[in-house]
């Protein structure tokens, strides 16, 4: 493993807007309110990503934004991972994100980031925004047609269905997840925390014909899950649908890495979970 190319495959910053005025903030959104509410809570910088980086020794970053409700917000979070990515020297990979019930106004944001060098969309927190809300999801349609004509895969955060409460884990059930991803099957999802266990239940048939197009990332696994959550979904899911993230800055990079590196899978498997599997799913420059 000596000299591996390291994708941390979620990660999030915000600018200074967001700790400056969080108190206002919290107030104007309800995902900003679920996450961030209590002062404690981490924000991270540009510079913070960075120097955390060289020390876990994490060749880029993919960062992505929060499932916003407020669309002023969300820009001011869109640029300022956009403006990040600029100037990283390749780094750091930009996501943008939106609430897809916004409708045309989300269509024009993601437009506009993409031109912008943005690689994916998310992160999406169905809770808090609502778009799987119902059991119609025809009005997703425009959104996630025009995420596959842009080869943008979406990230959505997913909970699991038992364990510890914590800020922000949400309560959206896994059939939801499934019926999403049966509804629109030429997407790429990137389902964030394990996709709240999901993998497990890839060894029933018909879930694992569903998520043919579906990928899990670990983001924030040392909070959730003993690190053998890998080997169990290498086997329930497959090695090639794991993506090593910490969800930096709830989970310190180098701890997160740390942890992975220390389970028992083949340097193949390592290797596909720390970078390949990213590069097969983004559409790097």
């Amino acid at each position: 493993m000596n000299n591996q190319l390291i994708i941390d495959s979620l990660t999030h910053i915000l600018p200074k807007e967001f700790s400056k005025l969080r108190k206002s903030f919290v107030q104007k959104d309800k995902t900003f309110e679920s996450l961030f509410s209590d002062p404690k809570s981490k924000i991270a910088s540009y510079v913070d990503l960075v120097e955390s980086m060289q020390k876990s020794s994490i060749h880029k970053s993919i960062v992505a934004g929060f499932g916003w409700n407020d669309l002023g917000l969300a820009k001011l979070s869109n640029d300022y991972i956009l403006e990040s990515a600029n100037k990283s020297n390749g780094k750091i990979l930009p996501l943008c994100s939106v609430n897809p019930l916004w409708g045309k106004q989300a269509i024009s944001e993601i437009r506009r980031c993409y031109e912008l060098g943005a690689k994916g969309i998310g992160e999406l927190h169905p809770d808090t925004q609502g778009f799987l809300d119902g059991n119609d999801y025809s009005s997703l349609a425009e959104f996630m047609e025009l995420s596959v004509s842009l080869k943008m895969p979406v990230v959505i955060h997913c909970s699991e269905p038992v364990g510890h409460i914590y800020e922000g884990k949400g309560s959206i059930k896994l059939q939801v997840i499934v019926n999403l991803v049966s509804k629109y099957p030429n997407n790429i999802f990137i389902l964030s925390h394990f996709g709240g266990g999901l993998p497990f239940y890839s060894l029933m048939p018909e879930i694992k014909i569903a998520l043919r197009n579906v990928y899990f990332d670990s983001a924030a696994f040392p909070y959730l899950y003993h690190p053998n959550v890998f080997k169990v979904s290498s086997i329930a899911v497959g090695y090639e649908k794991i993506l090593f993230a910490s969800d930096f800055p709830i989970v310190s990079q180098n701890h997160a890495l740390k942890k992975f590196l220390r389970v028992n899978l083949t340097d193949v498997e390592k290797k596909s979970i720390l970078k390949s599997n990213a590069d097969n799913i983004y559409s790097w420059p």
